[in-house]
């Protein structure tokens, strides 16, 4: 490990945490350490934190001091895990709803608003705090530790944030390169010359890590394995997909192309940081992070997923359907880790849209433009051949016009180029046959 890694695991990853106010690098140690307990240790950790999350919520939380009364919950301390199906499903509209009532007492300077586009294509708008962020980063450090990458090692993330920066952005990017080894590629312009430069990046900088979206590495994959060789002799210790399907073609060739062990991280910004793959290749739950439930399951036993974050004291996210699919797994693991696991997902695919001379830009761009309009309660994005939009959308009141225009411009940057939008008001959006829905489509050819 080379010196620079060392400092920053040691001294300044701890030190920029604490000036963020979190607890990161201790509840990784701490998350680390479970993994040594026996199945029953580990089963009356994940009893003892669920108890206590809803013996705070019958006390500080309007919604959930009504829900315990009118159930008749009078002692959440001595719950069960099986006794969460007595609790309703707490779903998004009930996040709409009773946004307010969700929050705890007297903690809304603690917290933090964030918004989502989700599996559904609904906006949804929630809080988090410290604590459960905190926990989120460290689950995602701890799963990357079973590969032997570490806090501090050098990491890329390809994302969705475009390339232009504002001079506070550039700020941060100088802090996360020069002071945690974390450097973003954009996701948004992927043309060969760019996916050829990203690659002459790589080649120098050496990431132990790579992160990001499943289609965009594997765009990248495409590019390397049509021209080996320009990584030379460097290989990653990991390639850790995200926010994506990571279809069995796409891991194939990324593992192909990269020569090292490809695995999925689940999660979501709303319902935390949930599973990971192992390197036996089974997707293991943060079980003293989340509790993960299956909705009345099919033969196969895939229904929907109910997530209750044993983190999230700020807004406590009970049974929440997180909007996907899939099945729990009642073996364990060969890798011997206590964790539960998930047999299988079923989540969300999404085009690529198509700007300016062809290039393609990850879908995310404009999730990330759509989810700042609090007023779409759902949306779906079309891309046409020439380019245009039809934004279908069910609205809680009509946009005005300078909320058409602020979509309309937001586009017409992403693509690079100036296109028609037209915007197309529903009662509602209907999902596709699986039962999930996209978010964005694009007919346009590159």
């Amino acid at each position: 490990m080379k010196l620079k890694e060392q400092l920053t695991r040691h001294a300044l990853l701890p030190l920029h945490e604490k000036l963020r106010g979190r607890d990161t690098v201790r509840e990784w140690k701490r998350f680390r350490a479970n993994e040594r307990l026996s199945p029953e240790a580990f089963h009356e950790l994940r009893l003892t934190k669920l108890r206590q999350m809803l013996q705070h919520c019958g006390h500080h939380v309007p919604y959930y001091r009504e829900v315990f009364e009118r159930i008749g919950m009078t002692d959440p301390g001595h719950c069960d895990l099986q006794d969460l199906k007595h609790l309703p499903i707490l779903e998004r509209s009930t996040l709409r709803d009773e946004g307010q009532r969700l929050i705890t007492e007297g903690w809304e300077p603690r917290l933090i608003r964030y918004s989502t586009g989700g599996s559904t294509g609904e906006p949804l708008v929630f809080y988090t705090d410290k604590h459960r962020e905190s926990c989120l980063n460290a689950q995602k450090l701890r799963a990357r530790s079973w590969f032997g990458v570490h806090p501090g090692d050098r990491q890329v993330d390809f994302w969705g944030s475009p390339i232009e920066m504002s001079r506070q952005s550039r700020m941060r990017v100088l802090k996360d390169r020069w002071l945690l080894n974390q450097v973003v590629l954009s996701a948004s312009n992927l043309t060969p010359q760019r996916i050829a430069e990203y690659l002459e990046f790589l080649a120098r900088f050496q990431p132990r890590l790579i992160y990001g979206y499943p289609t965009v590495i594997y765009r990248v994959a495409q590019h390397l394995l049509e021209h080996p060789g320009l990584l030379g002799d460097y290989r990653p210790r990991l390639i850790a997909c995200t926010s994506e399907m990571l279809l069995p073609h796409l891991r194939e060739a990324i593992a192909e192309a990269f020569d090292c062990p490809v695995a999925n991280e689940y999660g979501s910004r709303d319902g935390g940081m949930i599973a990971h793959e192992c390197p036996e290749g089974h997707l293991h739950v943060f079980g003293e992070h989340v509790i993960v439930e299956v909705d009345q399951p099919d033969e196969n036993g895939v229904g929907d997923l109910l997530v209750t974050n044993l983190d999230g004291y700020g807004m406590p996210f009970i049974r929440y359907r997180i909007g996907d699919r899939g099945a729990l797994a009642g073996e364990p693991c060969p890798c011997g880790s206590p964790l539960p696991r998930l047999r299988e997902i079923q989540g969300r695919a999404n085009d690529f849209l198509v700007g300016r001379e062809g290039r393609l830009i990850h879908s995310s761009t404009a999730n990330y433009i759509l989810r700042e309009i609090p007023i779409l309660r759902q949306y779906q994005l079309r891309q046409r051949p020439d380019h245009s939009f039809d934004l279908i959308m069910v609205p809680s009141r009509p946009l005005t016009e300078q909320e058409q225009e602020h979509i309309r411009a937001g586009l017409c940057r992403t693509l690079d180029e100036s296109v028609a939008v037209r915007f197309q008001p529903a009662e509602m959006i209907l999902p596709e046959k699986s039962g999930k829905y996209r978010w964005v489509m694009s007919e346009a050819k590159s």
